[in-house]
Protein backbone atom coordinates (compact mmCIF):
# COMPACT_ATOMS: atom_id res chain seq x y z
CA UNK A 1 0.00 0.00 0.00
CA UNK A 2 1.20 3.69 -0.95
CA UNK A 3 0.60 6.77 0.45
CA UNK A 4 -2.67 7.44 -2.10
CA UNK A 5 -4.17 4.10 -0.97
CA UNK A 6 -3.64 5.10 2.37
CA UNK A 7 -5.37 8.18 1.92
CA UNK A 8 -8.53 6.62 -0.08
CA UNK A 9 -8.98 3.55 2.29
CA UNK A 10 -8.80 6.06 5.26
CA UNK A 11 -11.64 8.68 3.66
CA UNK A 12 -13.75 5.14 3.10
CA UNK A 13 -13.12 3.84 6.57
CA UNK A 14 -11.45 0.57 5.27
CA UNK A 15 -7.91 0.70 7.33
CA UNK A 16 -6.52 -2.15 9.45
CA UNK A 17 -6.75 -2.09 13.02
CA UNK A 18 -2.98 -2.87 12.63
CA UNK A 19 -0.51 -0.73 10.53
CA UNK A 20 2.90 0.31 9.42
CA UNK A 21 4.37 2.91 8.32
CA UNK A 22 7.74 2.16 6.43
CA UNK A 23 9.94 4.36 3.82
CA UNK A 24 12.69 6.65 3.55
CA UNK A 25 10.01 9.82 3.10
CA UNK A 26 9.98 10.96 6.24
CA UNK A 27 7.78 13.98 5.66
CA UNK A 28 5.36 12.64 4.07
CA UNK A 29 5.15 9.98 6.94
CA UNK A 30 4.94 12.65 9.21
CA UNK A 31 1.91 14.31 7.03
CA UNK A 32 0.03 10.84 6.84
CA UNK A 33 0.29 10.48 10.41
CA UNK A 34 -1.01 13.82 11.10
CA UNK A 35 -3.97 12.77 8.73
CA UNK A 36 -4.95 9.59 10.92
CA UNK A 37 -4.87 11.51 13.61
CA UNK A 38 -7.25 14.05 12.54
CA UNK A 39 -9.41 11.60 11.19
CA UNK A 40 -9.32 9.30 13.92
CA UNK A 41 -9.02 11.28 16.72
CA UNK A 42 -11.78 14.30 17.78
CA UNK A 43 -10.82 17.70 18.44
CA UNK A 44 -10.48 18.18 21.56
CA UNK A 45 -10.09 14.57 22.46
CA UNK A 46 -6.86 14.34 20.96
CA UNK A 47 -4.53 13.51 23.90
CA UNK A 48 -7.49 11.49 26.12
CA UNK A 49 -7.01 9.13 23.11
CA UNK A 50 -3.60 8.84 21.61
CA UNK A 51 -1.08 6.67 23.21
CA UNK A 52 2.83 6.99 21.88
CA UNK A 53 5.34 3.95 22.80
CA UNK A 54 8.58 3.48 22.49
CA UNK A 55 10.16 -0.39 23.09
CA UNK A 56 6.66 -1.31 24.90
CA UNK A 57 6.07 -4.57 26.73
CA UNK A 58 4.06 -6.79 25.21
CA UNK A 59 2.08 -6.83 28.60
CA UNK A 60 1.44 -2.74 27.79
CA UNK A 61 0.87 -2.36 24.52
CA UNK A 62 -1.82 -4.80 24.70
CA UNK A 63 -2.95 -2.84 27.11
CA UNK A 64 -2.93 0.34 26.02
CA UNK A 65 -4.52 -1.15 22.69
CA UNK A 66 -7.53 -2.57 24.94
CA UNK A 67 -8.49 0.30 26.63
CA UNK A 68 -11.80 1.56 25.67
CA UNK A 69 -11.51 5.32 23.59
CA UNK A 70 -12.98 8.37 26.13
CA UNK A 71 -15.83 10.12 23.54
CA UNK A 72 -14.33 8.52 20.54
CA UNK A 73 -14.84 5.76 18.20
CA UNK A 74 -11.46 4.47 18.31
CA UNK A 75 -8.11 5.15 19.95
CA UNK A 76 -4.72 5.39 18.32
CA UNK A 77 -2.02 3.53 19.88
CA UNK A 78 1.63 4.57 18.25
CA UNK A 79 4.85 2.37 18.66
CA UNK A 80 7.81 3.90 17.18
CA UNK A 81 10.81 2.56 15.89
CA UNK A 82 10.23 -1.21 17.97
CA UNK A 83 12.92 -3.16 17.94
CA UNK A 84 11.14 -6.43 17.10
CA UNK A 85 11.07 -4.22 13.37
CA UNK A 86 14.19 -3.16 13.27
CA UNK A 87 16.40 -6.03 13.53
CA UNK A 88 17.71 -5.92 17.13
CA UNK A 89 15.34 -8.51 18.12
CA UNK A 90 12.54 -10.77 17.77
CA UNK A 91 8.89 -10.09 18.58
CA UNK A 92 7.27 -11.80 21.71
CA UNK A 93 5.22 -14.66 20.29
CA UNK A 94 1.87 -13.52 22.48
CA UNK A 95 2.61 -10.46 20.69
CA UNK A 96 2.06 -11.81 17.13
CA UNK A 97 -1.06 -13.77 18.36
CA UNK A 98 -2.55 -10.93 19.49
CA UNK A 99 -2.91 -8.91 16.06
CA UNK A 100 -5.78 -10.69 14.34
CA UNK A 101 -7.74 -9.63 17.75
CA UNK A 102 -6.80 -5.75 17.99
CA UNK A 103 -9.95 -4.36 18.56
CA UNK A 104 -12.18 -2.35 16.50
CA UNK A 105 -12.06 0.39 19.13
CA UNK A 106 -8.33 0.56 17.95
CA UNK A 107 -5.79 1.25 15.80
CA UNK A 108 -2.66 0.00 16.54
CA UNK A 109 0.42 1.63 14.58
CA UNK A 110 3.69 0.35 13.90
CA UNK A 111 5.71 3.47 13.69
CA UNK A 112 8.91 3.06 11.56
CA UNK A 113 11.87 5.65 10.84
CA UNK A 114 13.37 4.57 7.51
CA UNK A 115 13.19 0.77 6.01
CA UNK A 116 12.45 -2.31 8.71
CA UNK A 117 13.40 -5.69 8.43
CA UNK A 118 11.41 -7.25 6.14
CA UNK A 119 12.28 -10.74 7.51
CA UNK A 120 11.27 -10.37 10.59
CA UNK A 121 8.37 -12.79 12.05
CA UNK A 122 6.50 -9.50 13.21
CA UNK A 123 6.63 -8.19 10.00
CA UNK A 124 5.46 -10.68 8.61
CA UNK A 125 2.23 -10.71 10.67
CA UNK A 126 1.16 -7.17 10.37
CA UNK A 127 1.21 -7.56 6.44
CA UNK A 128 -0.99 -10.62 6.89
CA UNK A 129 -3.24 -9.01 9.57
CA UNK A 130 -2.85 -5.71 8.98
CA UNK A 131 -1.84 -3.41 6.36
CA UNK A 132 1.89 -1.79 5.62
CA UNK A 133 2.22 1.59 4.37
CA UNK A 134 4.97 2.43 1.98
CA UNK A 135 6.47 6.10 1.39
CA UNK A 136 8.76 5.82 -0.98
CA UNK A 137 10.68 8.59 -2.10
CA UNK A 138 9.52 10.81 -4.39
CA UNK A 139 10.88 10.77 -8.03
CA UNK A 140 10.00 12.68 -11.24
CA UNK A 141 7.34 13.91 -12.45
CA UNK A 142 5.80 12.90 -9.20
CA UNK A 143 8.22 15.18 -7.15
CA UNK A 144 7.73 18.04 -9.88
CA UNK A 145 3.96 17.76 -8.70
CA UNK A 146 4.93 18.35 -5.27
CA UNK A 147 6.64 20.90 -5.29
CA UNK A 148 3.96 22.63 -8.27
CA UNK A 149 1.18 21.79 -5.58
CA UNK A 150 2.74 22.83 -2.38
CA UNK A 151 3.25 26.10 -3.65
CA UNK A 152 -0.34 26.38 -4.59
CA UNK A 153 -0.81 25.80 -1.14
CA UNK A 154 0.94 28.99 -0.89
CA UNK A 155 -1.11 31.20 -3.04
CA UNK A 156 1.59 30.77 -5.86
CA UNK A 157 1.84 29.44 -9.23
CA UNK A 158 4.80 27.50 -10.33
CA UNK A 159 5.85 26.07 -13.44
CA UNK A 160 7.48 22.76 -14.03
CA UNK A 161 10.17 23.90 -15.10
CA UNK A 162 10.71 26.28 -12.34
CA UNK A 163 9.42 23.57 -9.62
CA UNK A 164 12.39 21.36 -11.28
CA UNK A 165 15.20 24.02 -11.09
CA UNK A 166 14.71 23.96 -7.09
CA UNK A 167 14.78 20.19 -7.01
CA UNK A 168 17.61 20.80 -8.88
CA UNK A 169 19.32 23.28 -6.69
CA UNK A 170 17.87 21.78 -3.16
CA UNK A 171 17.30 18.08 -3.93
CA UNK A 172 14.88 15.79 -3.77
CA UNK A 173 14.09 15.67 0.25
CA UNK A 174 10.53 16.63 0.17
CA UNK A 175 10.79 18.03 4.14
CA UNK A 176 13.66 20.66 3.17
CA UNK A 177 11.22 21.34 -0.25
CA UNK A 178 8.74 22.48 1.91
CA UNK A 179 10.68 24.59 3.71
CA UNK A 180 12.70 26.14 1.22
CA UNK A 181 8.82 26.50 -0.77
CA UNK A 182 7.47 28.35 2.28
CA UNK A 183 10.27 30.76 2.71
CA UNK A 184 9.89 31.75 -1.53
CA UNK A 185 6.59 32.27 -1.27
CA UNK A 186 6.86 34.48 1.76
CA UNK A 187 9.69 36.50 -0.64
CA UNK A 188 6.84 36.13 -3.80
CA UNK A 189 4.42 37.91 -1.61
CA UNK A 190 2.58 40.46 -3.63
CA UNK A 191 2.98 38.21 -6.82
CA UNK A 192 0.90 35.11 -8.21
CA UNK A 193 4.07 33.35 -9.40
CA UNK A 194 7.54 32.21 -8.58
CA UNK A 195 10.74 32.91 -10.65
CA UNK A 196 13.68 30.74 -10.86
CA UNK A 197 15.57 34.36 -9.95
CA UNK A 198 13.73 33.61 -6.56
CA UNK A 199 15.46 30.28 -6.24
CA UNK A 200 19.03 31.24 -7.60
CA UNK A 201 18.28 34.26 -4.54
CA UNK A 202 16.65 32.59 -2.29
CA UNK A 203 17.25 28.03 -2.26
CA UNK A 204 19.70 26.61 -0.24
CA UNK A 205 21.73 24.63 -2.43
CA UNK A 206 22.57 20.91 -1.53
CA UNK A 207 26.05 19.40 -1.81
CA UNK A 208 25.62 18.04 -5.23
CA UNK A 209 24.06 21.34 -6.29
CA UNK A 210 27.56 23.33 -5.21
CA UNK A 211 29.64 20.64 -6.79
CA UNK A 212 27.66 21.28 -10.06
CA UNK A 213 28.50 24.70 -9.52
CA UNK A 214 32.30 24.41 -9.15
CA UNK A 215 32.20 22.20 -11.94
CA UNK A 216 30.42 25.05 -13.70
CA UNK A 217 33.48 27.27 -12.50
CA UNK A 218 36.09 25.02 -13.68
CA UNK A 219 34.75 24.72 -17.24
CA UNK A 220 34.42 28.36 -17.55
CA UNK A 221 38.03 28.94 -16.11
CA UNK A 222 36.74 31.07 -12.49
CA UNK A 223 39.41 29.93 -10.55
CA UNK A 224 38.00 32.38 -7.54
CA UNK A 225 34.40 30.92 -7.66
CA UNK A 226 35.71 27.57 -8.08
CA UNK A 227 37.62 27.61 -5.26
CA UNK A 228 35.27 29.35 -3.15
CA UNK A 229 32.58 27.18 -3.51
CA UNK A 230 35.22 24.17 -2.68
CA UNK A 231 36.05 26.30 0.80
CA UNK A 232 32.09 26.67 1.33
CA UNK A 233 31.79 22.81 0.86
CA UNK A 234 34.48 22.08 3.22
CA UNK A 235 33.34 24.50 5.99
CA UNK A 236 29.73 23.02 5.72
CA UNK A 237 31.28 19.84 7.13
CA UNK A 238 31.06 17.87 3.49
CA UNK A 239 33.55 14.90 3.31
CA UNK A 240 36.20 15.59 1.22
CA UNK A 241 36.10 11.96 0.06
CA UNK A 242 32.22 12.54 -1.17
CA UNK A 243 33.43 15.97 -2.91
CA UNK A 244 35.60 13.98 -4.86
CA UNK A 245 33.24 11.28 -5.70
CA UNK A 246 30.53 13.62 -6.79
CA UNK A 247 33.11 15.41 -8.90
CA UNK A 248 33.63 11.71 -10.78
CA UNK A 249 30.27 11.43 -11.21
CA UNK A 250 29.77 14.79 -13.27
CA UNK A 251 33.09 14.62 -15.25
CA UNK A 252 31.53 10.73 -15.66
CA UNK A 253 28.06 12.72 -16.97
CA UNK A 254 29.89 14.62 -19.52
CA UNK A 255 31.70 11.70 -20.78
CA UNK A 256 28.93 10.02 -21.01
CA UNK A 257 27.15 12.82 -23.65
CA UNK A 258 30.59 13.21 -25.46
CA UNK A 259 30.59 9.23 -26.24
CA UNK A 260 26.82 9.67 -27.32
CA UNK A 261 27.22 12.63 -29.41
CA UNK A 262 30.01 10.94 -31.03
CA UNK A 263 27.85 8.29 -31.68
CA UNK A 264 25.34 10.43 -33.55
CA UNK A 265 22.67 9.64 -30.86
CA UNK A 266 19.63 12.99 -30.94
CA UNK A 267 19.18 15.07 -28.54
CA UNK A 268 16.04 13.26 -26.96
CA UNK A 269 17.99 10.15 -26.71
CA UNK A 270 20.65 11.95 -24.97
CA UNK A 271 18.28 13.64 -22.67
CA UNK A 272 16.51 10.12 -21.06
CA UNK A 273 19.86 8.90 -21.39
CA UNK A 274 21.10 10.94 -18.72
CA UNK A 275 18.63 10.21 -15.83
CA UNK A 276 19.11 14.00 -14.54
CA UNK A 277 16.17 16.04 -13.97
CA UNK A 278 15.04 17.75 -17.46
CA UNK A 279 16.53 20.91 -16.35
CA UNK A 280 20.27 19.99 -15.51
CA UNK A 281 20.23 18.15 -19.13
CA UNK A 282 20.56 21.35 -21.24
CA UNK A 283 23.44 22.66 -17.99
CA UNK A 284 25.57 19.47 -18.47
CA UNK A 285 25.15 19.36 -22.26
CA UNK A 286 26.67 23.04 -22.06
CA UNK A 287 29.52 22.46 -19.87
CA UNK A 288 30.27 18.88 -22.33
CA UNK A 289 30.37 21.55 -25.11
CA UNK A 290 33.76 23.23 -23.27
CA UNK A 291 35.88 19.93 -24.01
CA UNK A 292 36.78 17.76 -26.29
CA UNK A 293 36.04 14.13 -26.00
CA UNK A 294 39.96 13.52 -25.21
CA UNK A 295 40.45 16.35 -22.63
CA UNK A 296 36.77 15.03 -20.73
CA UNK A 297 38.53 11.59 -20.51
CA UNK A 298 41.32 13.29 -18.65
CA UNK A 299 39.36 14.59 -16.41
CA UNK A 300 37.70 11.87 -15.44
CA UNK A 301 40.94 10.21 -15.26
CA UNK A 302 42.17 13.04 -13.12
CA UNK A 303 39.47 12.31 -10.55
CA UNK A 304 39.74 8.32 -10.47
CA UNK A 305 43.40 7.97 -10.20
CA UNK A 306 43.33 10.68 -7.14
CA UNK A 307 40.52 8.62 -5.76
CA UNK A 308 41.93 5.41 -5.94
CA UNK A 309 45.60 7.09 -4.48
CA UNK A 310 43.83 8.43 -1.32
CA UNK A 311 42.04 4.95 -0.61
CA UNK A 312 45.15 3.15 -1.12
CA UNK A 313 46.54 5.38 1.29
CA UNK A 314 49.71 6.49 -1.35
CA UNK A 315 48.60 10.48 -0.66
CA UNK A 316 46.49 11.86 2.12
CA UNK A 317 42.89 13.63 1.48
CA UNK A 318 44.50 16.81 2.68
CA UNK A 319 45.09 18.79 -0.19
CA UNK A 320 44.31 15.97 -3.23
CA UNK A 321 41.19 17.54 -3.36
CA UNK A 322 42.89 21.13 -3.92
CA UNK A 323 45.32 19.51 -6.40
CA UNK A 324 42.46 17.63 -8.83
CA UNK A 325 40.22 21.34 -8.66
CA UNK A 326 43.80 22.94 -9.91
CA UNK A 327 44.37 19.85 -12.16
CA UNK A 328 40.78 20.40 -13.67
CA UNK A 329 41.41 23.96 -14.22
CA UNK A 330 44.61 23.53 -16.08
CA UNK A 331 42.89 21.74 -18.78
CA UNK A 332 41.05 24.29 -20.14
CA UNK A 333 44.78 25.57 -21.70
CA UNK A 334 45.07 21.86 -23.32
CA UNK A 335 43.85 21.15 -26.63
Amino acid sequence: MDRKDFTRALSQHSLPQVLLFEGDEEHLKQDALAELRRAVLPEGMETLNETVLSDPSVDQLIADTETQPFMADKRLVIVRDFPALLGRAEADERLISYLPSVPETAILLFYCTGKPDGRKKLYSAIKKHGGIITFASLRGAELTRFVTDTFKQDGKECDDRTAEYLIFTVGSDTGLLVSEIHKISSYAEGRSSVLADDISLLATPSTECTVFQMVDAVVTGQRTRAFTLLRNLLLSGTDRMAILAMLLRQYRLLQHIKIMQYEKKGGDYIRNALGVPPFAVDQYLRQASSYTGGLVKKAVQICFDTEYAVKSGRILPDGALETVVIRLLNLRTQD
